[in-house]
């Protein structure tokens, strides 16, 4: 964001399982790297993310790549997003509506590249593009992630798994095509969820990410004869 200084949107408010949303501490690190929030900026809690999820409902995600595409102020060559990193289902479509954007853009005659950055560490792509961080950069990155509170524990243990986080930026090649065969991190955790008394329903890729995906990118599926999203 020091670099490029892009302009950022955010699908959920990051409340998790809680109450409490944490988009001001993500105000206030856009604002230090002098970058700005965009139109969609903590716009769902996660839970109802997951309840639009759970529901196949792909509207709201549909909002948010309308609201993205139609409110750039300038020529966009370079769209970052979550990866597909299998760590978060959110994280996953967030990936989607990155791709979706990217697709709109390209339609609009617009040069642009879809770029992946991943949560955690060990995700699988080609590496588009390395960033090399001086100490300077290192610094504000290591102030940064001390200042961003509720992310505390998961900046510890990323930084424990990948002692190279801290001194690199890794941007993946977002290339992504949805197969069948992929098996998410976070669907086994739902599913012991469920079986722990957590949650009565378990998100599942096959059955609520992958079609809200290929829905997105306009690669919807049949169910029964009929498409899978009223578009």
């Amino acid at each position: 964001m020091e670099k490029y200084r892009p302009r950022v949107n955010i699908l959920s408010d990051g409340s998790g399982g809680n109450a409490t949303a944490r988009t001001s501490f993500s105000h206030s690190c856009i604002a230090a790297a002098n970058a700005k929030p965009g139109p969609v900026f903590g716009r769902m809690s996660d839970k109802d993310w997951y309840k639009a999820m759970l529901a196949k409902d792909e509207t709201p995600f549909q909002i948010a790549v309308e609201d993205i595409f139609s409110q750039r102020d300038a020529e966009i060559s370079v769209v970052v997003s979550d990866a597909v990193d299998g760590y978060n289902p959110l994280h996953d479509l967030t990936a989607a509506v990155g791709a979706a954007v990217a697709k709109r853009l390209a339609a609009a005659g617009e040069k642009t590249v879809h770029l992946a950055s991943p949560a955690v560490p060990g995700v699988a792509g080609a590496i588009a593009l390395e960033l090399e961080l001086d100490a300077d950069a290192q610094r504000g990155k290591a102030e940064a992630a001390a200042a961003y509170l509720p992310l505390a524990e998961e900046v510890e243990r990323i930084k424990h798994a990948d002692p190279q986080s801290a001194v690199r930026e890794t941007l993946l090649d977002a290339g992504f095509d949805w197969p069948e065969d992929f098996q998410p991190g976070w669907e086994q955790f739902a599913r012991q969820r469920v079986a722990a008394g957590g949650y009565a329903t378990p998100i599942t890729y096959l059955d609520h990410v992958r079609p809200i995906a290929l829905s997105l990118l306009g690669q919807s599926e049949l169910t029964d004869g009929q498409p899978a999203f009223a578009r």
